[in-house]
């Protein structure tokens, strides 16, 4: 499968993104695209950390114009994931955590990044960026997980099954915290000091997922705002199996 995509042919998808010139649509081609396009666009995601790794982009060019579109990374699975019990039942809950951990990195992969210019947003772009890589993915089994999925559902529209999670515990116990000390969500877009009890609840927050703890070294406006985008909009996971 990996092969497939090395040698991919780039798609040119003909779309109309500006209702005001629907006679003249551009032509957007989907082709590998480079850690340059992502560090040009990744500052539009509302996910601030770059992934841990990064294994294929893809790159969305509007052939009218030359400018990047957008783009598209996969990685890695992570080690744990509550819900691939639900999207592949035993597949990945076998033998020892060494023999756990090589089939995910033999048998999954997952799309870490989706990021489009604003520009071009509306038009369908991002839907297929991710229905490229699944007609031709590096592993059977794909997963993503958006904190946007609901409002921007382009990941069910590529063919993904969505599977809502619940309030995670870690989750759970930060609004615990956040009430006893009499704070609320908003509070967290707002300057909060950095010796204060508000600010060693976020850390220990951090600190509890692989996901967000590097951000443990870094200001703690920065673990506020994905705490809150955590507490704000719960996210959606997302499964594919390729047939």
């Amino acid at each position: 499968m990996k092969d497939q995509i090395a040698t991919l042919v780039p798609e040119h998808i003909r779309v109309r993104f500006d209702r005001a010139h629907t006679e003249n649509p551009r032509l957007i081609r989907i082709a590998a695209g480079t850690r340059a396009d992502y560090d040009r666009l990744a500052r539009l995601h509302y996910r601030a950390a770059t992934p841990a790794t990064i294994e294929r982009i893809f790159a969305a060019i509007d052939d009218t114009t030359g400018e990047l579109a957008g783009v598209m990374l996969t990685s890695r699975p992570m080690l744990n994931g509550s819900w691939r019990r639900l999207a592949w039942p035993g597949r990945f809950e076998v033998g020892t955590k060494s023999e756990q951990a090589h089939r995910l990195n033999a048998e999954l992969r997952t799309i870490s990044r989706v990021v489009i210019d604003p520009r071009y947003r509306g038009i369908g772009l991002a839907r297929r960026l991710v229905r490229q890589y699944l007609d031709a993915p590096d592993t059977v089994c794909t997963e993503a997980v958006a904190a946007m999925g609901p409002v921007c559902p382009f990941l069910e529209r590529a063919g993904m099954t969505p599977f809502p999670l619940t309030d995670q515990a870690r989750d759970a116990r930060l609004r615990t915290r956040l009430d006893e000390l009499g704070f609320t969500v908003d509070d967290l877009l707002r300057p909060i000091d950095e010796e204060s009890e508000l600010a060693i609840a976020l850390r220990i927050w951090a600190r509890k997922s692989a996901s967000t703890r590097r951000l443990d070294a870094g200001p703690i406006e920065t673990i506020a705002r994905a705490a809150a985008c955590a507490l704000i909009a719960p996210p959606t996971a997302y499964a594919h199996t390729a047939t």
